[in-house]
């Protein structure tokens, strides 16, 4: 009989160890989430200003960009074909500088197709891993609506008596190794929380220095656009010389 009560005592005693190591579980794993879902927040802000990054550098510089080297290649070509040659020999030289101002535009045309190839890789790859972090999401919703649908019916079950049931037949020894059981997993639950709470951080860390990046990145692409917008002033001023050019030698 001493041996049942000391073992009674001695569950007594790691339940209620165990309840305090719950309820620091509890607290670590709560701070996580909390610092996971900021993270995600953070994340996703970032992504925000990647895109706004890339419609301003792509939609934004790049076409004003390119409309200005077309427009001075369109003067060059205005210029060339407006000469008068008066010999054979300035008559070749004509066509020869026609032909390879288009062949310049034309490599051009080319390293940027070769660019835009390259983008579009690059999305193609961005949106793969998009797909995949839908599917991370997707599996993780049904694992939370399966543990549901299987709670509602134990719960079911406890509230028609079945967990009243198991507590009438619960024995010192059961209960003992229920208590290790539980010991076992906490412990294993600690060591993830840990884990989890040190790549957390780390993650912290990178999405720190990556917004700082993205933001110089923003920077950049803006003080580009001063510089692009500057040269539109000067292509406009080339194409008003490209037009007294042409008065003149008409």
């Amino acid at each position: 009989m001493a041996n049942k009560t000391d073992l009674i005592a001695e569950n007594k005693l790691n339940i209620r160890k165990n309840r305090r190591k719950i309820f620091e579980l509890d607290a670590e794993v709560s701070t996580t989430y909390a610092e996971l879902m900021l993270l995600l927040a953070d994340i996703e802000e970032n992504r925000a200003l990647l895109q706004r990054n890339y419609t301003s550098a792509f939609m934004g510089n790049r076409s004003i960009a390119i409309d200005n080297v077309n427009d001075l290649y369109s003067c060059r070509i205005a210029m060339l074909e407006a000469l008068d040659p008066s010999s054979d020999v300035e008559a070749n030289f004509k066509v020869r500088m026609l032909n390879q101002v288009r062949i310049e535009q034309l490599e051009k045309r080319s390293d940027l197709n070769d660019t835009l190839r390259d983008i579009a890789a690059k999305m193609i790859e961005v949106n793969v891993m998009l797909q995949s972090v839908n599917g991370l999401i997707t599996d993780a919703n049904e694992t939370v609506v399966d543990e549901g649908d299987t709670m509602i019916s134990e719960n079911a079950e406890w509230a028609d008596g079945s967990v009243a049931k198991q507590m009438t037949k619960a024995t010192p020894n059961a209960n003992s190794q229920s208590v290790v059981s539980n010991t076992e997993r906490l412990q294993k639950l600690l060591e993830r929380a840990n884990i989890a709470e040190k790549e957390a951080t780390g993650l912290v860390h990178r999405v720190e220095d990556d917004t700082k990046g993205i933001l110089e990145l923003g920077d950049d692409i803006a003080n580009r656009r001063e510089r692009i917008q500057a040269d539109r002033e000067r292509v406009v001023a080339n194409q008003r010389r490209t037009a007294d050019l042409l008065i003149k030698l008409k």
